[in-house]
């Protein structure tokens, strides 16, 4: 997939507020492709790869949620031991920090979906392909 476009959102820490996120992203037809939610209080960090981004930022701007918008490195792997290894050694051996991960995959699928914020996004681009 190569360099995409996520979101980070800041939401309350409080039961519904994810729900509410998610319920008015689902009626504007935005898909999740991935998601990470980090737990701090009284506010947490919510990172979304979603298939229609200018939706997803009306929906925010509706909610009146903070955003920024952020690049990250999104890569595919086989569903296998050792897939995210060879791929993080890679960026490992050129000296390229992973500050963050998180992934997705469908049940029966062959290959994971991994997003990974990195130091150096362009040199990581080149060394996952």
């Amino acid at each position: 997939m190569g360099i995409v476009k996520q979101l980070r959102v800041t939401l309350d820490n409080r039961p519904g507020a994810l729900a509410q996120l998610c319920s008015e992203l689902a009626r504007r037809a935005v898909n999740i492709q991935a998601i990470e939610a980090l737990e701090t209080k009284p506010e947490g960090a919510v990172r979304l790869l979603v298939n229609h981004f200018e939706a997803a930022r009306k929906v925010l701007d509706t909610l009146g949620l903070k955003y920024a918008e952020e690049q990250a490195l999104a890569v595919r792997v086989g569903d296998r031991p050792g897939s995210l290894g060879k791929v993080t050694r890679k960026l490992s051996e050129k000296g390229i920090n992973i500050e963050y991960l998180y992934g997705t995959i469908e049940q029966g699928s062959k290959r994971a979906l991994i997003v990974l914020g990195v130091s150096d996004l362009e040199a990581a681009a080149r060394v996952a392909r």
